[in-house]
């Protein structure tokens, strides 16, 4: 038995390895057909060619051991991606290339002997249409790639964001995407990719596009316009999809005034969304078939004695201490104020007591010191004291008296935000 273990050790050891070291230099790039790929490590030999000190972000700083990524475009589309150490103090950097050999359709053909992109990166300094050379970030566990939030193309060394700015492509395009861990080329990382559906590149990247009339997305897909809630027309707007049912699945964050993205039948989401000027609006929607329509997400002017419900700013039980999954909702709030720099507000703080298991004196206490940790998170982060008050209410105002689920619950243990003015 122990022999057979051995082996099967062997064997395994041996498949990843090679899977790892395949893919060292341009001409032996692996063509990415899935959203995932990896794990794999940098073990080619060091290129000097994608070296040179002193570039700003376009080259690496010093010959390092790298894995080559070879991406077909399959649809006009922007294009973001994930890098993602195994380890989260490694330093992952990376350069992405356009191939202009408009007539190469794999990259077997990398090795005809003919002037395609991989001999011209060895016979020219081609520069990068995106890189990323900076320091790595704990508060992205590591991570670098594309984003749709980030604001230059490149990054130079230092402490810089470890994400570049999403690109515009266009169906059959080719890209090469050539990243390295500076911390350890034996350690390994992953490439996910994301193509994402959107109607209008352009209103994507730069401004606001004239027309105010919704665009048919792909078929197939589910939709989310974001509509003035006055006039109907599209507004530009930040969007959060984040996946409840199946958990752990990739979240979706981007700006603009659609989206259109596949939704399974079951599945489970929750959609926060606003911009300058508008309440933020949060839903819940779960998918009744495969592909639903889409719906509407309708924002509110901002307008006195108007409220938000924050049913994500979550609290451990029993204590005005917030759990970690009220990071995004405390956010949102932060970036709420801070755009909209003449709102005052009051927070109001609720708990879920239905069957009287404390009494009124704990409730009222426990719903203060939770409204006080909001307004205090808001005041450490820069928001003025003049333009925030807060309040509890105990158990007195449930929503559901009687709840019969977590949702109804959930409903009545809230925070909810009133504009004052």
């Amino acid at each position: 038995m122990k022999k057979l273990a051995f082996i099967a050790c062997f064997i395994i050891a041996f498949t990843i390895s090679l899977t790892a070291q395949n893919h060292g230099s341009c001409d032996k790039a692996v063509l990415v057909d899935t959203s995932d790929y990896g794990p794999v490590y940098a073990d080619g030999k060091a290129n000097p060619l994608l070296a040179m000190k002193h570039t700003d972000g376009n080259y690496f700083e010093k010959p390092h051991s790298v894995v080559w990524f070879c991406i077909d475009i399959p649809y006009d589309t922007i294009l973001t991606f994930d890098l993602v150490p195994q380890n989260h103090t490694d330093d992952l950097d990376f350069l992405l290339f356009k191939d202009e050999s408009a007539e190469i359709k794999n990259c077997g053909l990398c090795r005809v002997d003919k002037k395609n992109f991989c001999q011209k990166i060895a016979m020219e300094k081609m520069v990068p249409v995106r890189a990323n050379i900076a320091n790595t970030s704990m508060s992205v566990k590591g991570m670098t790639g594309l984003s749709a939030n980030a604001e230059n193309e490149t990054e130079p060394p230092g402490k810089h964001s470890t994400y570049s700015k999403a690109l515009a492509v266009k169906k059959g395009e080719r890209y090469y995407l050539v990243a390295d861990n500076y911390t350890s080329a034996q350690r390994s990382f992953s490439l996910k990719l994301h193509f994402r559906f959107v109607n209008d590149t352009t209103d994507y990247i730069v401004a606001e596009t004239k027309t105010a009339e919704i665009t048919t997305h792909p078929k197939g897909l589910f939709n989310i316009n974001v509509l003035d809630s006055v006039t109907g027309k599209l507004l530009k707007a930040k969007i959060r999809i984040d996946w409840v049912n199946p958990e752990g699945k990739q979240k979706i964050e981007m700006s603009g005034k659609q989206y259109a993205f596949v939704l399974k039948k079951a599945e489970k989401i929750n959609i926060v969304c606003y911009t300058k000027g508008y309440l933020i609006a949060q839903k819940t929607y779960i998918a009744q078939g495969d592909s639903d329509k889409g719906i509407d997400v309708k924002l509110f002017p901002i307008r006195a004695h108007t409220k938000m419900i924050f049913k994500h700013l979550e609290f451990k039980p029993g204590l005005p201490e917030f759990l970690p999954s009220a990071s995004e909702s405390l956010n949102d709030l932060l970036e709420f104020m801070t755009n909209n720099p003449d709102v005052h507000i009051m927070i109001k703080g609720f708990v879920n007591d239905p069957y009287k298991l404390y009494d009124d004196k704990f409730d009222q206490t426990l719903s203060s010191e939770r409204a006080a940790a909001v307004f205090n998170y808001l005041l450490e982060n820069g928001i003025g004291k003049n333009r925030v008050q807060w309040r509890g209410y105990g158990a007195s105002q449930m929503v559901y008296p009687e709840p019969s689920n977590e949702d109804e619950m959930e409903a009545n243990r809230r925070v909810e935000v009133e504009i004052v003015k």
